[in-house]
């Protein structure tokens, strides 16, 4: 299970670079710098499951932990009419909700 958490989080970072590449030659600076977060957000949660050594229990918990405070940073965005902060702050909700989706399918796979 290790290895398959790790390759899929580093097989999405590549698409994203990748994206972002293409995105930035065609002068789509901003959807570039987009793509680039939602890479920072596989990048961190590879990291945190490479920090507790795969334990998958306590890397779904920080799944539901570190996006707390991007929902947070959503709603203050929207509050005060800050779209750019706000869609930024989405992105990152959306990325961690498609790895949460993953683990939790790779874990109940496991447990079969």
């Amino acid at each position: 299970m290790h290895d398959e958490f790790l390759k899929w989080c580093d097989a999405r970072i590549a698409d994203c670079s990748a994206r972002q590449r293409i995105l930035s030659e065609d002068c789509r600076g901003d959807e570039a710098r987009f793509m680039q977060i939602r890479s920072n957000v596989y990048g961190i949660f590879r990291s945190v499951y490479t920090a507790l050594d795969g334990d998958m229990s306590q890397v779904l918990d920080r799944l539901a932990s570190i996006p707390a405070a991007w929902e947070h940073s959503l709603a203050q965005a929207e509050s005060h009419g800050e779209a750019e902060k706000a869609h930024i702050e989405c992105i990152k909700l959306e990325t961690a909700d498609a790895i949460q989706h993953y683990a939790t399918n790779l874990e109940a796979k496991n447990h079969d």
